[in-house]
């Protein structure tokens, strides 16, 4: 006798509200980066597994939120300031304050997850700790090609697996490693 069993799998998403309210403009990127990584992925196995049943709840200010970041995409509009710098014309221009915000942002990763697996993202972060280790002013010492390549590799590490088997950009990007 063939026994099978009932699933549904129940995702609730969330996320507060990152924005500042006087401004509109975004104070942590985490909404897009999940929806880079984790959304895209979840919705990637639902398309290749229609028989698959899942609940998926999304709280009211996350879609708000995911509807923005849309609107900025289409108007160039950018207002968060870390997609601000990784569209940004020129990282050689970039201010002291874009820099220190750089590097602080793009090495709150998880290293073991999302830094160590990539020798071209390592290689940045090594560079960086061996600066700070030495005393060198790291503002000073790296370049804006240095600022590319990290807020690059920052914005690949977070990309989920779909994003990387679907888009062929990504990939590339990952083997080309740095310039």
């Amino acid at each position: 006798m063939k026994k099978s069993l009932d699933l549904v799998f129940l995702w609730h998403m969330h996320q507060p509200d990152y924005r500042n309210y006087s401004s509109g403009d975004f104070v942590l990127p985490w909404v897009y980066l999940h929806a880079i990584k984790d959304y895209t992925d979840m919705a990637y196995h639902f398309e290749h597994h229609p028989k698959m049943r899942a609940v998926v709840n999304f709280v009211p200010i996350l879609l708000d939120q995911l509807e923005d970041y849309a609107d900025q995409f289409a108007t160039g509009n950018i207002r968060d300031p870390l997609l601000r710098l990784l569209v940004h014309k020129n990282s050689c221009e970039l201010s002291v304050d874009q820099r220190e915000f750089t590097l602080d942002a793009c090495f709150k990763s998880d290293h073991t997850k999302m830094i160590a697996p990539y020798p071209a993202y390592s290689l940045l972060w090594e560079m960086f700790q061996h600066l700070q280790k030495n005393g060198e002013p790291a503002l000073d010492y790296l370049s804006g090609q240095y600022m590319a390549d990290l807020l690059t590799w920052y914005h690949l590490a977070w990309c989920g697996e779909s994003v990387r088997r679907e888009h062929e950009l990504v990939p590339r990007l990952m083997t080309k490693g740095m310039g």
